[in-house]
């Protein structure tokens, strides 16, 4: 089998069984624990620090959004809003 024959096979098997879909549910799970966490901790801000940051406080709950949360692991990707 040459690599591009062995990369093919790889990839097409990917994602399908029990524990790759486990792992997205508890991704997933991990990603909706955070957003809440993470709007609990803006809630408690007060108003002059989230200004600083350019969010009004009626935005929290749309910038903590599991639809506007971050495609990556590390944080949130503001560079697609609006």
């Amino acid at each position: 089998m040459t690599n591009l024959e062995h990369t093919v096979s790889e990839t097409s098997r990917s994602g399908l069984g029990l524990i790759d879909f486990a792992g997205r549910a508890l991704r997933l799970c991990y990603r909706a624990m955070r957003m809440r966490s993470d709007r609990a901790a803006m809630q408690a801000m007060p108003d002059h620090l989230l200004k600083d940051m350019g969010i009004a406080r009626s935005e929290i709950d749309y910038y903590t959004s599991m639809r506007y949360a971050a495609s990556g692991a590390e944080g949130m990707d503001i560079g697609n809003v609006r």
